[in-house]
């Protein structure tokens, strides 16, 4: 089976998936400044209730962060399904399931959650194990120090 699609999806694909990347590669300089930020909260004894308020706030930036990686994920899967109509279908249902490029922020548009929705999806990314980590550890080598500190 040949696989046929539109080169206007495939250059869709392309960017997205770069930005995609992008994406991820900013989480991990987050992360990284969270480690920078707390060796220094601990070396120079910040306020734990500050040290502690900033990871938090790190940490929430990097769900938000998550958030907008997905609605570009979603949007890639939308464009790999349409690529993966064949040249076996019917016209019918090519043009039936036919997406069109260059809809990203129509789509995000059109499906917007609501507010409660949105602040729901930025929490569930922020509860991700991979965007838990590194903010709960630090989060509590924080308190333990504080707790066992003179």
């Amino acid at each position: 089976m040949t696989i046929k699609f539109d080169g206007a999806l495939a250059a869709e694909w392309q960017t997205l998936h770069n930005s995609h990347e992008k994406y991820e590669n900013f989480s991990l300089l987050i992360k990284l400044f969270a480690v920078a930020m707390t060796s220094i909260a601990i070396i120079f004894s910040f306020s734990v209730l500050l040290t502690l308020s900033l990871l938090a706030i790190l940490w929430l930036q990097e769900g938000i962060w998550k958030t907008f990686q997905a609605r570009t994920s979603d949007r890639i899967e939308n464009i790999e399904q349409a690529i993966a109509i064949t040249e076996t279908s019917t016209t019918n249902a090519k043009n039936k399931n036919k997406t069109v490029a260059f809809q990203f922020y129509r789509q995000w548009a059109n499906n917007r959650p609501t507010a409660v929705n949105l602040i729901a999806s930025y929490i569930k990314n922020a509860l991700k194990p991979t965007v838990i980590y590194p903010y709960l550890p630090l989060m509590l080598v924080t308190q333990l120090i504080s707790l066992y500190s003179i």
